[in-house]
């Protein structure tokens, strides 16, 4: 009996010495140049520059913000780019603010990019600031985003765009 129990603690001591020499993979990362990448798109986009935005991407881009990417093709970077010119162009200030951004490396070797923030802007001709939490995760291949998915409330823009043409009409 004694043998079968020290045959069993030396299984034990070999099983946990085998499992500490596989080395740790890191799949969570603060630092990265894909981080930086998404950076420099968020700050290009909240300050209208489209050159430097589109250089973030690669041409085959496809986005999705609030839309199913299983059924929906997403847009195209110069649909993107539309959505860019038409976001600036009725806000006084579109910015994102306390951003907290971080890269994941699955198990398939794959970088997804997280960028969450306050959302704040303000329509022109309103006199409500919007403030809304927005979450981005980016896939990106080469240096280059090969796609984008954003979700926020898109509740409060609806309500500001009803009360601007409401006081338009009065």
């Amino acid at each position: 009996m004694k043998r079968l129990d020290f045959l069993i603690m030396l299984a034990i001591l070999f099983g946990m010495a085998g499992c500490q020499n596989e080395p740790v993979k890191k799949q969570y990362f603060k630092e990265a140049s894909e981080i930086e990448l998404v950076k420099k798109a968020a700050i290009a986009f909240q300050n209208n520059d489209p050159e430097t935005y589109r250089s973030c991407f690669a041409d085959t881009a496809r986005f999705w913000h609030n839309q199913n990417w299983v059924t929906d093709p997403g847009l195209t970077m110069d649909e993107q780019l539309q959505i860019l010119k038409m976001v600036v162009s009725n806000k006084e200030y579109y910015r994102y603010e306390d951003p907290i951004v971080e890269m994941i490396m699955p198990d398939d070797k794959t970088h997804w990019v997280h960028y969450w923030a306050i959302l704040k802007t303000k329509y022109i001709g309103d006199d409500v600031e919007i403030t809304v939490p927005i979450h981005f995760a980016f896939s990106i291949v080469d240096n280059k985003i090969v796609h984008e998915y954003g979700l926020h409330d898109s509740l409060p823009f609806y309500l500001a765009e009803q009360r601007i043409k409401e006081a338009s009409v009065k």
